[in-house]
């Protein structure tokens, strides 16, 4: 009787901690998707277009305004010039300038220059927003998108036919001709002569320049966050993860983050260049560095991530070593200085500023 009472009571207990497990993961599984549903909660997209009418090949441009909370941080991904965007090319990309309103709330506003080279009914592509929550949650958003209607740059089948330019009258001899006996008269020999003198002086003006900027250094007057932004864009474009080099990506990704956190933040702290420094020695000098810890604990796990795949023979998914490559960007854009020094400080560091209130 007694074994029986104990195999009802071990039961019971069984079955109560299963609902107890269940309890907890549903709990776990709410609270992340509350925690992801509050970071954009708060956050409004509007996306702008002008002109309103368009034709084929007009230029237009993209008003994006992300309005978000004075804790969120919002980063557009940048667009590289001459770019292809959906049925539109690239021509130029804003900074992005950020506000305060009366309400307390925030509004980052950029803008893109494109032009459309689509016709009829035209949708504008995706562009990713990534928005950082207050405790370090990152999450995704996109613009709703707009259908923009393109008109053909033909005349209308109103339009009053022009006549044909006739042919020109070769009856009378080449060397008859009123536009070459002009030009064998005395001023269209001197006009000849001129030209030749003037082309002459700016060759032997040009050749001087170059002669007296042989053996001068030259001078990359780009800011750090620049150079990176720069060099990751031509990482992406080499598609090295496509054809399975994923060592040689990561090791690019790595070298471009290294030269930027040297330029930014370990002039002064290190004698070391970062680019010489193992992933142990970069986070020790970053930690005595200018850098918050948060975004010092990014660089540190960007880095480590690819010390798995160069040395552990870590091989990753396609699409999580491009993930690197974008979490690099991302590091850059949120560490960059809020608005872009006329010139760098005397001991060639740059420093942070804080955007006016």
């Amino acid at each position: 009787m007694s074994r029986v009472v104990h195999f009802q009571w071990r039961s019971r207990c069984r079955i109560w901690l299963s609902v107890l497990a269940a309890a907890l993961l549903a709990a776990g599984a709410f609270g992340t998707a509350f925690a992801q549903e509050d970071v954009l909660s708060k956050v409004r997209i509007s996306l702008s277009v002008e002109p309103p009418t368009l034709s084929f090949g007009d230029e237009v441009t993209f008003t994006l305004e992300v309005t978000h909370p004075n804790d969120h941080r919002v980063v557009i991904q940048r667009l590289p010039p001459n770019s292809s965007w959906g049925q539109f090319e690239v021509r130029e990309q804003s900074k992005a300038q950020t506000v305060v309103n009366d309400d307390g709330m925030m509004t980052t506003t950029q803008t893109i220059t494109a032009v459309v080279f689509g016709r009829g009914t035209v949708q504008t592509p995706d562009l990713p927003i990534s928005v950082r929550g207050p405790d370090g949650t990152v999450e995704q958003a996109f613009p709703l998108p707009k259908e923009l209607t393109v008109g053909s740059v033909l005349p209308g089948p109103d339009a009053e036919p022009k006549d044909i330019r006739p042919q020109a009258d070769l009856s009378t001899p080449i060397l008859e001709q009123p536009i070459v006996q002009g030009a064998a008269t005395l001023t269209g020999l001197i006009i000849l002569l001129g030209a030749l003198i003037t082309l002459f002086v700016l060759g032997y003006l040009v050749y001087r320049r170059l002669r007296s900027d042989e053996g001068l250094p030259v001078v990359d007057t780009r800011t750090p966050w620049e150079i990176a932004i720069e060099e990751l864009d031509r990482i992406e474009r080499l598609d090295l993860p496509e054809d399975g080099r994923f060592k040689e990506h990561y090791t690019l990704v790595a070298d471009a983050m290294r030269v930027y956190v040297q330029a930014m933040y370990l002039r002064d702290v290190s004698p070391v260049d970062a680019i010489d420094m193992t992933t142990d020695e970069i986070w020790a000098a970053l930690r005595r560095s200018t850098l918050n810890y948060d975004d010092a604990k990014l660089v540190l796990d960007l880095l480590q991530e690819a010390d798995l795949v160069k040395f552990a023979k870590y091989t990753p998914a396609v699409s999580q070593a491009y993930e690197a490559s974008g979490q690099a960007r991302y590091i850059v854009e949120v560490t960059r200085p809020a608005f872009q020094p006329e010139e760098p400080s005397q001991n060639g560091t740059y420093t942070q500023q804080e955007a006016p209130a």
